[in-house]
Parts: C-alpha cells; sequence; structure tokens
C-alpha cells in the first residue's frame, strides 16, 4: 500500500473511534441524568420559591405536605428559619385549561411580531 492509502486509512479509523467516544458519552451522560431525576422528584416536598442572597447564600420557601417553611442554605449548613402561613405566600398554579393558555401564547406572539417585525412608521411597505 501506498503512503497516502494507509494516511487515508488511519484518519477514517481516528474518525470512527472518535464518534464512538462522543456516542458513548452522549448516552452515558443521558443515563445517569435520568437516573439521577428519578432520585431528585419528590411526592411530598417542593421548593415553591429561592432567592439568592450571595455566593452559596439563599432563603428557600420549601413546601412539606400541607405546610410552608423558610430555611436558610449556606455553602455549609442548612438553616430552619419560620414556618409560613398558606395565606401569607402566594403560590402559583398553572390551573388555566389548554384553550386559555392558547390564547395568551398567541397574544405574546402577535405583541412580539408587531414590536419587532412591524414596519417603522417612516419605513415604506
Amino acid at each position: 500500500m501506498s503512503n497516502g492509502t494507509e494516511y487515508v486509512f488511519q484518519l477514517i479509523w481516528y474518525l470512527i473511534a472518535f464518534l464512538l467516544v462522543i456516542g458513548a458519552a452522549f448516552y452515558i451522560t443521558r443515563f445517569i441524568g435520568q437516573s439521577t431525576l428519578r432520585y431528585t422528584r419528590s411526592t411530598n416536598l417542593q421548593v415553591i420559591d429561592y432567592i439568592i442572597l450571595g455566593r452559596d447564600k439563599g432563603l428557600y420557601i420549601v413546601k412539606v405536605g400541607d405546610k410552608f417553611f423558610l430555611i436558610g442554605v449556606s455553602n455549609n449548613n442548612i438553616t430552619y428559619l419560620t414556618e409560613i402561613n398558606k395565606e401569607d405566600i402566594k403560590v402559583l398554579t398553572n390551573d388555566k385549561d389548554f384553550v386559555t393558555n392558547l390564547n395568551i401564547s398567541i397574544e405574546r406572539l402577535k405583541q412580539l411580531k408587531n414590536r419587532y417585525l412591524s414596519k417603522k412608521d417612516g419605513e415604506q411597505k
């Protein structure tokens, strides 16, 4: 075989090996992500809201069963601060039906279209 042919076969081999490594990394990452998601879902615990106060510091409103708690989270600690009355917080729920959500989305799209795609007053159509 000539030097050029060996070079082409070697290049093809490296390309195939590279694609196999990328494919394996992709599927392994997906598998790990799905198995991690399984353990992070909860039916009894839910983070309702949070605010970041600084690097590695924040406040979280957590719903446990039917009760709401304010907790402080830092790099080294998680601190119970207080229980919050249900009436004192606004829990956003998505109880709107499909048609209502669709109409809201269509209106937002129309507003965006008018804002960004409409001709300016001075331009000719």
